[in-house]
């Protein structure tokens, strides 16, 4: 198959090289009539003339062949120019949509900009809003309550938190102080490790006079003085002399909006966490890796800003929220008389038939609510203690 160039110089050329090669045919064959007119018959034999008549008609097919041939390739340029002027103005106009949808999809860009700045800032606004709100709220509002379902779900989620904390494969029971519990077994020295977990919960965040739960940030006039230990002891004062309850959670709520203005642009949690979990290194297997270690200070983190989250929300509640624990450090402390604060979950050193009346400690305390609210007494228990019996 023969490859046409598209030059358009190369074509012309080719062309003119053609037809000048059949200018040239013709030249001959008509040079050769004339040498044949010029002879006359009389002058030539019947044998030349065939053979004259012959060569002419050879010179003639010869140059029809020429002829068709660079009719033929003139045809085959012409179509391929025409083939590719077709692709030329097909490219273009293909450049030319892309050309106008480039135009459309920056148009769109600039639209859709337009619509996100505008979005942008109604959110904005909207945040602002929100926030007005709830200073408003906050300030002025005495009827707010909070939500006893929400409470109480993440208070359920600290207990089976600490549960879980107490059973994990990291700690080997057999260690620690055997004074303190080598007559327990396996599954009542995990008690003990929940129980103590709660207790120290309680100590420090559940049942303490806290007023934020991050590191305030400000310029104490003297470093002496700590500003949350006296603002709960003012609290304590208040409910020594019977200050109303509802004066009382009026004072703390202002308060904790007070002190939260003095938290910094990056706040920092009290380290809590840590010090709890300082208190269980004694009784971690030698055999943990540090990925199980790792873990394990995890879930102490999350169980403390848990422990965090429900202390601020009591705190702000009106409604007197608290987490309370019978009293079976101090006396005799009988199941009979808690059974609306208390539930029984195991007995230890024993079976169920083998408990006794009395609480031997609290796995986890209970979550209780009771205050006037708008001179409407209200006192419930929302969840109930776990708690341990002695043995008979």
């Amino acid at each position: 198959m023969q490859v046409v160039d598209h030059n358009p110089n190369a074509i012309v050329a080719r062309v003119q090289m053609m037809f000048g090669t059949i200018d040239k045919g013709c030249q001959i064959i008509s040079t050769r009539f004339g040498l044949r007119a010029d002879s006359g018959p009389s002058k030539a034999s019947g044998s030349c003339q065939r053979q004259l008549c012959q060569q002419l008609r050879k010179d003639a097919e010869h140059w029809q062949a020429e002829h068709d041939k660079a009719v033929q390739h003139s045809k085959a340029m012409s179509d391929g120019l025409e083939q590719k002027e077709k692709q030329l103005l097909e490219t273009h106009n293909q450049l030319n949509r892309t050309i106008l949808q480039k135009a459309s999809l920056a148009k769109e860009l600039v639209e859709k900009d337009k619509e996100f700045r505008k979005t942008y800032m109604q959110l904005s606004t909207a945040k602002e809003k929100e926030a007005m709100m709830r200073a408003i709220l906050l300030k002025n509002t005495s009827t707010n309550r909070v939500s006893d379902h929400e409470i109480k779900d993440k208070f359920l989620s600290i207990r089976q938190r600490a549960q879980a904390i107490s059973n994990s494969s990291t700690y080997d029971l057999e260690l620690g102080d055997p004074t303190v519990w080598g007559h327990l077994t396996v599954k009542d020295r995990k008690n003990r490790m929940m129980s103590w977990i709660f207790n120290l919960l309680q100590r420090y965040v559940l049942n303490n006079k806290v007023f934020c739960q991050y590191q305030p940030t400000y310029d104490n006039p003297d470093p002496k003085y700590n500003i949350e230990a006296e603002l709960g002891y003012i609290e304590t004062i208040l409910e020594h002399n019977n200050v109303g309850e509802a004066l009382i959670a009026n004072w703390r709520i202002a308060t904790i909006d007070c002190l939260s203005e003095l938290i910094g642009s990056s706040p920092r949690h009290k380290l809590i966490a840590p010090e709890i979990f300082a208190n269980f290194v004694s009784v971690i297997s030698p055999k943990s890796g540090t990925r199980e270690l790792h873990e394990l200070q995890e879930q102490f983190q999350i169980i403390c800003d848990e422990a965090w989250e429900v202390a601020m929300i009591m705190r702000r509640s009106r409604e007197g929220h608290k987490c309370i624990v019978p009293p079976t450090g101090t006396s005799r402390c009988l199941i009979n008389t808690y059974e609306t604060l208390a539930e029984p979950i195991t007995v230890e050193g024993g079976k169920n038939e083998d408990r006794s009346d009395q609480i031997a400690y609290s796995l986890f305390g209970a979550l209780v609510k009771g205050a006037q609210y708008h001179g409407e007494s209200k006192v419930g228990v929302l969840e109930k203690a776990q708690v341990v019996l002695k043995r008979r």
